[in-house]
C-alpha cells in the first residue's frame, strides 16, 4: 500500500514575530501547473475530517494548526498509518491516489487545511477509518 509522504518544508517558510509564510506549491512540485481544485477546512475541536479516498489524484494537506492526527489505511487495517502533526509550525503531506484517509482535530481549538489536487473533479470514496 503506498503511505503518505511528509514534505520537509525546512526554510521555505518565512517567520518572523508575525508569525510564518508558505508557498506549498513548489514544495509540491506543483508551481506553474494548474489546480483542479484549492480549498480551505476549518475543525473544530475533536472533528474528524476525511473518511475517504480519491481513486484517481494525490491530495496534498496543509495543516495550520494543531496537534491533530492524520490517518491512513483501511480501519484496523495492520498497515494503517498513523501521524501526530504537532501544529508549532506549517505541516505539508501528500496523499496518494487511492488511500483512504481521515484526519482528527486533537486541539482544544480550531484549526485549519488548506488542501489541493491537480485534477477538477477528485472522485471521492467513502471509507470509514475513524
Amino acid at each position: 500500500m503506498a503511505k503518505i509522504r511528509r514534505v520537509a518544508i525546512g526554510d521555505k517558510a518565512w517567520k518572523d514575530a508575525r508569525g510564518w509564510v508558505l508557498n506549498p506549491l513548489p514544495l509540491a512540485g506543483l508551481e506553474g501547473r494548474p489546480l483542479g481544485n484549492l480549498h480551505v477546512a476549518s475543525m473544530q475541536p475533536g472533528a474528524v475530517r476525511g473518511n475517504h479516498a480519491h481513486g484517481l489524484a494525490a491530495e496534498w494537506l496543509l495543516f495550520c494548526g494543531g496537534p491533530a492526527v492524520l490517518l491512513a489505511g483501511a480501519e484496523g487495517a495492520p498497515e494503517a498509518e498513523e501521524i501526530h502533526v504537532g501544529g508549532g509550525e506549517p505541516e505539508l503531506f501528500e496523499i496518494p491516489a487511492g488511500l483512504p484517509h481521515a484526519i482528527v482535530n486533537r486541539a482544544d481549538r480550531e484549526i485549519f487545511l488548506v488542501v489541493f489536487y491537480e485534477e477538477k473533479d477528485l472522485a471521492t470514496e467513502p471509507t470509514k477509518i475513524v
